[in-house]
């Protein structure tokens, strides 16, 4: 059996969704909703439970009883693990390039975005209801993911720190239009999940810093958004938000990468 465990398709929660729906898988989707903080008391077996708390907000993908954590090594794991159309780079150098690329956003985008999304879109729908979530939040461990939820809450993120994200973007964005320039995708002539990696990191961008991220400054970024929100795994994977606004769901934290 083939299992995912989500939120709502954007950032982490979306790469996973389009490699399997890209290849075709039959999955179950274990949905969760992270605005509520169901997983942190999904009533999950303990095996998964353990792993969800220890991979932080990620998604987790469960096949045939093995776990694997962390969205680009899940990205790695379906292309290699399942049939249907290959999502790999054909040459060791673009195999390289992918995971260079991989490593470079996750370590960039991926410090970056859940910040800027958190606090324009995830911070008002908790402060709504912030008694049931300190409540919930009081019971959360590790620490540090309870404190993370909490500096969205308490005044940490101020205005001129996300004036310092948004200028922090500019080097990966720049080193992605570049990319761009000499071809249509970032790990070679075909498409791949390098560009699955970006683009769920990519797409949120213009709404969250059009500063950064707009026709002008890169055409070629807002022309590689819309090749791949045309693709039919894209939409596919889209259409599993119930919110319908897939776009203004976050998490808060970096994503960590883990072995096992």
């Amino acid at each position: 059996m083939l299992e995912l465990y989500h939120s709502e398709p954007n950032t982490f929660f979306l790469k996973p969704l389009i490699a399997l729906h890209e290849k075709q898988a039959d999955f179950q989707s274990r949905w969760f909703d992270a605005d509520q903080l169901e997983q942190f008391g999904l009533g999950l077996d303990g095996e998964v439970e353990a792993h969800l708390n220890l991979e932080r907000e990620g998604p987790l993908l469960r096949h045939d009883g093995t776990l694997i954590s962390s969205s680009f090594f899940m990205l790695e794991y379906i292309a290699e693990a399942l049939p249907g159309v290959r999502l790999l780079p054909k040459s060791a150098h673009d195999l390289y390039r992918a995971h260079a690329s991989g490593q470079f956003l996750g370590a960039h985008l991926g410090s970056l975005v859940p910040i800027l999304g958190c606090v324009k879109y995830t911070v008002p729908r908790l402060q709504r209801d912030r008694a049931r979530v300190d409540d919930c939040l009081k019971k959360v461990e590790p620490q540090e993911r309870r404190l993370n939820w909490l500096s969205l809450l308490d005044g940490t993120y101020t205005p001129e720190i996300l004036a310092t994200a948004r200028e922090r973007l500019k080097f990966p964005v720049s080193r992605v239009e570049a990319t761009l320039n000499s071809g249509p995708w970032l790990a070679g002539p075909e498409y791949s999940i390098a560009d699955i990696d970006a683009f769920a990191m990519l797409r949120v961008l213009p709404d969250l810093a059009p500063d950064v991220v707009n026709e002008s400054a890169t055409p070629r970024i807002l022309d590689f958004i819309a090749r791949i929100e045309a693709r039919a795994a894209v939409r596919a994977a889209l259409a599993t938000s119930r919110s319908g606004k897939p776009q203004q769901h976050f998490v808060p934290g970096v994503e960590p990468s883990r072995w096992g």
